[in-house]
């Protein structure tokens, strides 16, 4: 199981299946939508010159049971509490990533991680 579905958990997917994985990879993550490459939304994103931040990866080829908008809330020997439920595993990858940051100052505001 993979928590966290940013850049780097998709990374873990890609490198479990890159090095002969064949179980069951869930990937689940707090976000609604697929994942995405922050740093070019901080840049490029924000400056025009790309217009899609979506991490280039197909979870489908992949065999990934993606489940978006799913947060884990706790963490004990084999499960992983979820706002779903509970969710039981034999290895675990922990991507979770940081917290938005909001600048201080007036005017518009972009979130950065």
């Amino acid at each position: 199981m993979v928590v966290g579905a940013g850049l780097a958990g998709v990374r873990s997917v890609e490198a479990l299946r890159a090095r002969g994985f064949a179980g069951t990879i869930t990937l689940m993550g707090e976000e609604a939508h697929r994942p995405y490459d922050r740093p070019p939304l901080s840049k490029s994103v924000l400056l025009g010159e790309t217009d899609s931040t979506v991490v280039d990866s197909d979870l489908d080829a992949l065999e990934v049971d993606f489940r978006p908008g799913v947060a884990a809330k706790g963490l004990r020997p084999g499960v992983v509490e979820t706002t779903e439920g509970e969710v039981t595993y034999d290895g675990l990858v922990i991507a979770t990533g940081a917290r938005p940051v909001r600048l201080r100052g007036d005017g518009e505001q972009h979130v950065l991680r």
